[in-house]
């Protein structure tokens, strides 16, 4: 093989290249069938990728892009040089000839399509390379940051989602048949279970396509909740994502163990033979063993950036599709103290895209800012998230988490004690601004439905009236 040979030209097609060009100038109204599908960086010629620009600035105009006007659009904007065509041909004249030979829009999908796939090919061709580079580079980035670069580089490579405006009577159908088995079959919870009850009426379950945002200030109790949602789930046979990047996976066996076991976690940590010992690792073990079998990933890695975060889920989905992910918590995440308004924006878009795009619930943890602490009733509100505007408006479901009796003090105490209430701020298709309450089994690491009503509030002491010496009126 000589050195001819082995210079491989990039993919391209340059018929399909002109004929969607010469296409759309003998059919403007085939336009809609092909303007999702390419941009002017889908053409391999420089000259094809500034007609398909032209073309575009005057569809967006509402105005035609037959061979006059895009030659005038040429002119307008100083583009109508020679292009390499010859002395005296210029870029107009081009355009006159694409007109006069394309023969028929018939197909002009099609020929969008071959456009779009050689686009592709060149794209996964200069990814190669720069992957290449990248490794041979010795300074700069770790090579964990390489990799989470690579693999979200990849994932931006994908095929755009197929979509589009579809009559509503193609869907009715099987909308309707969804609709006629939950009614005979009187199902209520058409979503995942979760542990309590009351939130399952609320709810429904954590439904597919849901983005839920459960917010507290620190020890609130936003931990427990994922890990029990994820526990929870795991062991019914769903494939769960847990990214932890608070704690350590060690803490969260130790938490989900003494949560299952219904052993106290502070035995976990500093065991004794003494007492309740026995019963304690007879639960234990039957806890390991359950665990041993529930589908539940964790990645405790901590400080990630938004960019890990999605290549290591889409990563994981790729090799068992996931039916649950939970983040604790986004607070945690790298990101640029400048940015961070917009960055953690982001990192709950992209939770948002992924439950989207898996049909799959995605829970995530974040913090309450500390204004709460300043006010005399501390049941949080939208205000109070940090970074309130990007989160409040992204999440579809808010769950605000408030203990009365954390702000106990020797001299005041609350008589709500143990009392986990759980504020639904904001929810899509749920009743916004209900409460429920849960039991505070933090002990055991877990949270059980309240059974009963709330304990009442002590009547206000009253203080005996005397003599005072003074005539009273």
């Amino acid at each position: 093989m000589n050195e001819f040979e082995q210079l491989k030209v990039p993919p391209h097609s340059v018929e399909a290249e002109q004929a969607v060009l010469g296409g759309l100038m003998l059919a403007p109204e085939a336009w809609p069938l092909v303007s999702d599908l390419l941009t002017p960086d889908d053409f391999y010629r420089r000259d094809h990728a500034l007609i398909w620009r032209a073309i575009s600035d005057l569809a967006e105009k509402d105005r035609p892009f037959d061979a006059v006007t895009l030659g005038e659009w040429f002119v307008s904007n100083g583009k109508n040089n020679t292009w390499g065509y010859g002395e005296d041909d210029t870029l107009d004249q081009y355009v006159v000839e694409l007109a006069s030979t394309t023969p028929s829009a018939a197909n002009i999908k099609a020929y969008a399509e071959i456009v779009q796939d050689k686009a592709l090919r060149r794209r996964l061709i200069e990814f190669g390379t720069s992957i290449v580079s990248d490794g041979f580079e010795s300074a700069g980035n770790d090579t964990s940051e390489l990799l989470a670069n690579a693999a979200y580089r990849l994932a931006e490579l994908q095929p755009a989602q197929v979509g589009g405006l579809r009559s509503a009577s193609e869907s009715l159908p099987a909308w309707y048949a969804s609709f006629t088995d939950r009614f005979h079959n009187g199902v209520k919870l058409t979503g995942l279970p979760t542990p309590w009850h009351d939130f399952n009426e609320v709810t429904h379950g954590l439904q597919p396509s849901t983005l839920y945002l459960v917010a507290g200030r620190p020890s609130m109790g936003k931990s427990i909740v994922g890990l029990n949602l994820s526990m929870f789930t795991a062991l019914r046979g769903h494939t769960t994502g847990l990214f932890s990047l608070e704690m350590s996976v060690e803490d969260c066996h130790n938490r989900n163990v003494a949560a299952l076991a219904r052993v106290p976690h502070d035995w976990l940590l500093a065991p004794d033979q003494g007492g309740d010992c026995d019963e304690y690792v007879g639960r234990m073990t039957l806890a390991i063993k359950d665990l041993r079998g529930a589908k539940l990933f964790i990645d405790d890695t901590a400080s990630i950036s938004v960019r890990q975060f999605e290549a290591r889920a889409r990563r994981m989905h790729q090799k068992q599709p996931l039916e649950l992910l939970v983040v604790d918590h986004i607070h945690d995440f790298k990101v640029d103290p400048k940015l961070a308004r917009f960055e953690y924006g982001q990192i709950v878009q992209v939770g948002k895209n992924l439950a989207k795009e898996w049909h799959i619930p995605v829970v995530m943890l974040g913090q309450l800012n500390r204004n709460v602490t300043g006010r005399s009733d501390r049941r949080p509100t939208l205000a109070d998230l940090r970074e309130s505007g990007e989160l409040e408006q992204k999440g579809d479901v808010i769950v605000l988490l408030h203990r009365e009796d954390y702000y106990d003090t020797p001299d005041s105490q609350t008589h709500l004690q143990g009392v986990v209430e759980m504020h639904f701020a904001k929810g899509r298709n749920i009743k916004a601004g209900g409460r429920i309450n849960l039991r505070n089994r933090f002990d055991q690491m877990r949270m059980e439905d309240w059974e009963g009503p709330l304990p009442f509030a002590p009547a206000p002491e009253t203080k005996k009236r005397g003599f005072s010496g003074k005539p009273e009126f």
